[in-house]
C-alpha cells in the first residue's frame, strides 16, 4: 500500500514568514484543511500555474505544462516537490517539446496515474527518484 495523494489549491493569503519566507496558504480540496505550502503533507497535488482566484485570464505559465495547460506537482516523502509536467533530469530528447518525460494521466481531482505510455522519451520508467525515495504514481498513491 502507498500515500495516497490528495488535491490541493492557493487561497490567495499568505503564511507569516518562517526564517525569512512566506509560504502561500494551501486548501485540500476534500476536506477545506488550510496549511502553509511548505507544510503540505507527502503525495499533496496541486497545479503550480493556477491564480488563487481561478481568472484564468491572471493564469501564470512559471512551470511547464502538460498537454492540458495544467503545471501538476507532487510533494515527495523528501519534502521536496515534483513537477510531473517537468522535464526530467536524465531526459533523452532535451530539444523535443512535444514528448512528456511523465506521461500524465487524469487531471485535477482525479486519481493520477503517472507512466511512460504515451509520447515520451527513454528516461526511466516512469518513475521519480530523489534522495532517499524511489517510486511511482500509480492510481492515486505513492509506492515505493
Amino acid at each position: 500500500m502507498g500515500t495516497p495523494c490528495t488535491w490541493w489549491e492557493y487561497t490567495g493569503r499568505y503564511a507569516p514568514f518562517v526564517d525569512g519566507i512566506s509560504s502561500p496558504v494551501m486548501r485540500n480540496l476534500d476536506t477545506g484543511e488550510e496549511l502553509p505550502g511548505r507544510d503540505l503533507p507527502v503525495g499533496a497535488l496541486w497545479d503550480c500555474n493556477k491564480p488563487a482566484d481561478g481568472d484564468a485570464a491572471k493564469r501564470r505559465y512559471l512551470y511547464p505544462t502538460g498537454p492540458d495547460g495544467l503545471a501538476i506537482a507532487c510533494r515527495l516523502p523528501d519534502g521536496s516537490d515534483w513537477h510531473i509536467d517537468g522535464r526530467a533530469s536524465n531526459c533523452t530528447m532535451r530539444d523535443d517539446n512535444a514528448h512528456r518525460c511523465w506521461v500524465r494521466h487524469g487531471t485535477i481531482g482525479d486519481k493520477l496515474h503517472v507512466d511512460k505510455n504515451g509520447l515520451t522519451c527513454a528516461a526511466g520508467a516512469g518513475s521519480i527518484a530523489v534522495p532517499g525515495y524511489h517510486g511511482f504514481l500509480h492510481h492515486g498513491e505513492l509506492t515505493a
